[in-house]
């Protein structure tokens, strides 16, 4: 199951709706964040009107075009005060805008082809009696120009009096376009495609798009979910509204940064939508309010030129009876929604998470399954067989029946190649994975592993890692000599002492100490003293191309006493209850990680084998049958993964 927290409200973008009916009753709060329009009436008395963007920006948004595809904007009228009377508008490309705009800024933008853009209804919309805000026209922009070259798109609007006058600085808007090349293929021949869920809370999803194909060099994810905007319910207004947090919200408003990088690459960008602890969820919405929010997800999907949508049906605080303008939630509820986003959304993306109430049954005579393109099973570590057939009309290939955490694929231990193996085998077409946060770990050799399995190649990793906010946080690779010195070595949570008895010495405050950190093969290698107090008993840390550190263990650390040599290992250990046969003496590539961050510190992680964590690590005497013996210096430490963090002094 995911786990998603702490979402707060937004109002992203447009527009609340009522449960009761389709007909969008936005105010401007709902609809606008970080507009930078505030204040722009004219200060002078009388009705003024002018051209706003739904997506909330003055000027110059932009729309790209991939190949021969089209780009969508979307804009309508407002009044600085209602008006008695019906007032009417129409919206049109108008060359005079872009000269004025041109002349008043010392521009010298150039003008789409006109030939290339469509408004819907033709451009005229209307702003009823006693209201403010006309209803939404669409901007289509067909492909065409010079790849590579940044135009100018004027909409300038025409008004019926009524007593309104033009505000001279908003009477047009202006769209910037940018015809880009094709989208490559994602494809890899096998017919089978690589979802990643990424929590934009801790990751930034530019880092998906650093694996690629050692052979084709296409990318190794097909599609990437933003985990995730939410589904509310605004108990006062009696109506249910899409809710971005401030990650979210930072990622769609710079999808130029952020998104556009990605789809350059190939691979398909969506939104999840997630409940968020109240009433509204997305298995219990009436057929008008799904309706409704399949309009608001489109707005979505038009305006930060995603790829789709993604359903979660968690964390929804569904009420029996329900409340009402709710429906008793079930899986005709999710269907219903899916089948609503799919009219309005034909040539979207539009998947599940198949956890809670999944999408089932048939609506006007169409089985549901043929309006999802994916959908995953969310029982990590499980295999669940022939998981599409509980979904009426869907095919295996569309349907993931092992979803990998990430959290425990660091490692090529940290899932069942054979369920790989058998998800291929059996005809599957999609594997899902689920957090990947390409700052902690190095998921080389399980990424290669899936390579191999999925699509018959290895997979290379760009060696790029992004910092979370915006791709100019993208780290600098750390130098080789930037590991050396003196380090304070903490431990995340309390240790565990284990002393010859066997027992325990409970710790309830965590322990620090000093390591060493010295050269060792340059540019390769270093030796590390101090661990868990063994100053004389150094073992090896490699130093690779990326600038990550890496602990392979076991590793064999040769004692020299009065008596002759002693031979410890070094080797880990993942389980709660010390018996010396937990201890694992096989190889693990790396069994710990860490790369240096822009403070100077770095965490050294433990990563994962058989779904179980490796808690720590610590030299074992290892006698000459083989057996397992005793600690050095009878001190053994267990803490939780994510373990050891390290401030040089």
């Amino acid at each position: 199951m995911m786990n998603y927290r702490n979402y707060i409200k937004l109002g992203l973008l447009a527009a609340a709706f009522t449960l009761t009916g389709t007909t969008f009753t936005s105010c401007q709060d709902d609809i606008f964040v970080g507009s930078e329009n505030a204040g722009i009436f004219d200060n002078v008395n009388g009705t003024y009107g002018y051209v706003r963007n739904m997506g909330g920006a003055r000027e110059l948004a932009t729309i790209e075009l991939f190949g021969s595809g089209t780009g969508t904007g979307q804009l309508f009228f407002e009044l600085s005060e209602a008006s008695a009377t019906a007032v009417d508008v129409k919206l049109k490309v108008d060359a005079a805008a872009l000269e004025a705009y041109n002349k008043a800024n010392n521009t010298s933008y150039e003008m789409y082809p006109a030939a290339q853009v469509s408004l819907s209804n033709g451009g005229i919309a209307s702003v009823a009696a006693n209201a403010t805000q006309s209803g939404v026209i669409d901007v289509t922009v067909q492909s065409g120009g010079t790849p590579g070259t940044l135009y100018a798109l004027p909409i300038a609007a025409e008004v019926s009096s009524n007593g309104v006058k033009m505000s001279q600085n908003n009477q047009s808007y202006i769209f910037l376009v940018k015809p880009m090349g094709a989208i490559p293929s994602s494809d890899k021949g096998t017919g089978i495609k690589a979802i990643c869920y990424i929590e934009v809370n801790d990751e930034n999803i530019l880092n998906a798009g650093e694996y690629t194909m050692k052979s084709s060099g296409k990318p190794f994810f097909d599609v990437v979910n933003i985990f995730a905007a939410n589904i509310n319910y605004n108990k006062e207004k009696g109506s249910v509204y899409v809710n971005c947090n401030d990650n979210v919200s930072y990622i769609l408003k710079n999808a130029d940064k952020f998104i556009r990088p990605l789809q350059a690459k190939g691979i398909k960008v969506c939104l999840t939508i997630l409940g968020n602890h109240d009433e509204a969820g997305i298995a219990n919405l009436t057929t008008e309010t799904a309706a409704a929010l399949a309009k608001e997800l489109k707005n979505y999907v038009d305006i930060y030129g995603l790829d789709g949508i993604d359903f979660d049906d968690e964390y929804s605080n569904y009420k029996n009876p329900p409340s009402p303008g709710f429906d008793v939630p079930s899986n005709a509820g999710s269907a219903r929604l899916v089948y609503e986003c799919r009219k309005v959304m034909p040539d979207k993306i539009l998947s599940f998470y198949d956890w809670n109430l999944y999408p089932n049954g048939t609506i006007d005579g169409q089985p549901i399954g043929n309006a999802l393109d994916y959908m995953y099973y969310g029982g990590y570590g499980s295999y669940r067989a022939n998981g599409n057939d509980k979904i009426t009309g869907l095919t295996k290939e569309k349907y993931c029946p092992y979803s990998i955490s990430l959290n425990y694929a660091a490692s090529d231990g940290g899932f069942d190649v054979a369920n790989v193996e058998r998800l291929r085998k059996e005809g599957y077409g999609i594997q899902m994975f689920y957090n990947l946060k390409a700052r902690d770990y190095d998921y080389s050799a399980a990424f290669n592993q899936f390579g191999n399995i999925l699509f018959n190649d290895d997979v290379e990793w760009s060696g790029r890692v992004f910092e979370k906010t915006a791709p100019q946080g993208e780290i600098n690779i750390p130098s080789y000599q930037s590991y050396t010195g003196t380090w304070t070595l903490t431990a995340a949570q309390s240790l565990y002492w284990y002393t010859p008895g066997p027992w325990w010495d409970w710790k309830s405050e965590p322990v620090t100490y000093t390591l060493r950190i010295e050269e060792n093969v340059p540019n390769e290698s270093y030796l590390v003293y101090g661990w868990g107090n063994q100053n004389d008993l150094p073992f090896v840390m490699n130093y690779n191309k990326y600038g990550r550190v890496e602990i392979n263990l076991p590793q064999t650390l040769t004692e020299k006493t009065s008596t002759g040599n002693v031979d410890w290992q070094m080797v880990s250990r993942f389980s709660y209850s010390f018996r010396a046969n937990q201890f694992t003496t096989k190889a693990v590539t790396p069994a710990f990680s860490g790369l240096i961050k822009k403070d100077g510190s770095f965490s050294i992680k433990g990563l994962k084998s058989v779904r179980t964590p490796i808690k720590t690590m610590a030299p074992i005497h290892v006698s000459s049958t083989g057996t397992i013996g005793d600690i050095k210096g009878g001190l053994y430490q267990d803490v939780a993964y994510e373990p050891y963090t390290l401030k040089k002094k």
